[in-house]
């Protein structure tokens, strides 16, 4: 009788006694993911966006022209930064909570389930620190010994401490490694994107942290660090089995009804599920029915600026090309989340193939090589080829077109070490920026989160 758990404990010790329980503490932090703090807005469509000048923010709108100025320290940008730090720690903190007891209950996870579930764990644990440190992180460069912020590798109620930026990154490396690893067998491999059929929780990987998604992570960090030869090896790697697994999207899927897979959703190596989707397009961008204080449109004219005038590209013709004009000037109506219907319309990307073949233009070293994957993605998009040597000016133009409302092109801006952005006002416009915009500051209540 004197060996009495606290509730908490005996809760955690039946949370993981059972593979549901493990199933649903995984799926729970899938599920967060899609809280507004994190990518189901602030990360994927909203705040991210604002920062990278998407959209064409007036006066009457304070507090997100307050976000566009990277004014970080008046109530929007507290607010945000708070957020934003805070959830993703809380999911850290679950994701810790999973590895630990994976180790601790090891028998209840038969066959392939343990390497799946502990594969899954880490590559989630090491997208969220990873995109922690891309807004609160200094600018990454390869000797860096700048302390940024801290990463936590098991469960625990004090604060971790801060690393430098480069211990930091390798901890990411190594966890997506570590899931690489466990992943290898995963369902994706052998059955497709769709999985499994025998269990719901092998089906859809496309919608988890899959063997491939790990592989695109590992791209993107390994880019991000300036490794552009692992980088490489890794996009390639994804690039060899992407017309089995991600083909292309096809034109005919692209039609201007509510219905249309505006996402591209085949394209997609790993999305959330977002059942509310659709709320993102009618409480943001819906033009019909919002005014200026609330609508984020970009303007007509830096649309087709952006885009080069060329309107039969796919991402132009898709969810770019309604207009609502308000007040004498002419905005796009920006619909790549707008409908109900389908799967695809309930998700929120966060890896594409596209970028695998991006990644591999800038990295390549061999001229014919690095058109060839360039080519690939635009004709994709239903643009001409462009020569080899003008690779490089092209690919700064495609960043700017590809992700639009999917969060990646500000950390595109801060890799590159940019000083000026496109401007959301004026089409020839250029935004002036300071490098320490792109450094948000750490809340300053970080302590209790941590």
């Amino acid at each position: 009788w004197l060996d009495v758990k606290p509730s908490d404990r005996i809760s955690e010790d039946n949370n993981f006694s059972s593979l549901v329980g493990f199933k649903k503490t995984l799926n729970g932090v899938y599920i967060e993911l899609n809280s507004s703090d994190l990518y189901g807005k602030n990360l994927s469509c909203e705040f991210i966006e604002i920062l990278a000048q998407r959209y064409a923010i007036g006066d009457e709108n304070k507090s997100n022209k307050e976000l566009m100025e990277f004014s970080y320290n008046g109530s929007a940008g507290r607010g945000k930064t708070t957020s934003i730090w805070g959830t993703a720690y809380k999911l850290i903190a679950n994701t810790n909570l999973i590895l630990k007891n994976i180790e601790l209950h090891s028998d209840v996870l038969a066959g392939e389930y343990y390497n799946l579930i502990k594969g899954e764990a880490l590559a989630l644990r090491a997208l969220l620190h990873f995109d922690l440190f891309r807004l609160f992180g200094p600018i990454y460069t390869e000797d860096s010994t700048a302390i940024s912020i801290p990463y936590y590798k098991e469960f625990q109620f004090d604060a971790a401490p801060s690393y430098a930026a480069n211990g930091f990154m390798n901890m990411v490396i190594e966890d997506l490694l570590q899931a690489e690893q466990l992943l290898v067998n995963d369902p994706i491999v052998k059955y497709g994107v769709k999985g499994n059929a025998k269990d719901v929780f092998l089906q859809d990987r496309n919608l988890r942290l899959n063997y491939y998604a790990v592989q695109g992570l590992l791209a993107r960090a390994y880019l991000y660090m300036g490794n552009k030869e692992r980088a490489l090896y890794y996009a390639e790697s994804v690039i060899k089995i992407q017309e089995e697994k991600f083909p292309w999207v096809t034109p005919m899927k692209l039609d201007n009804s509510k219905s249309a897979d505006r996402v591209f959703s085949t394209e997609i190596m790993f999305a959330l599920q977002n059942l509310n989707r659709n709320t993102l397009y009618t409480s943001l961008f819906d033009g019909a029915n919002l005014k200026l204080n609330t609508l984020l449109a970009p303007r007509g004219d830096v649309v087709n600026y952006v885009f080069e005038s060329d309107k039969a590209d796919y991402r132009y013709s898709s969810s770019l090309s309604g207009t609502v004009e308000i007040s004498g000037t002419t905005y796009r109506v920006f619909n790549k989340f707008q409908g109900t219907d389908s799967l695809y319309n309930q998700m929120i990307p966060m890896i594409r193939i596209s970028e695998m073949y991006m990644i591999a233009s800038e990295t390549s070293t061999d001229g014919p090589t690095r058109a060839k994957y360039f080519n690939t993605f635009r004709n994709h998009r239903n643009l001409g080829n462009v020569r080899e040597w003008d690779v490089n000016y092209y690919l700064e133009k495609e960043w700017k077109k590809e992700f639009y409302g999917e969060g990646q092109l500000f950390f595109w801006y801060k890799r590159n070490k940019k000083t000026e952005m496109q401007s959301a006002t004026d089409q020839y416009g250029l935004v002036s920026v300071k490098l320490s915009n792109y450094v948000l500051p750490i809340p300053d209540a970080e302590s209790q989160y941590n």
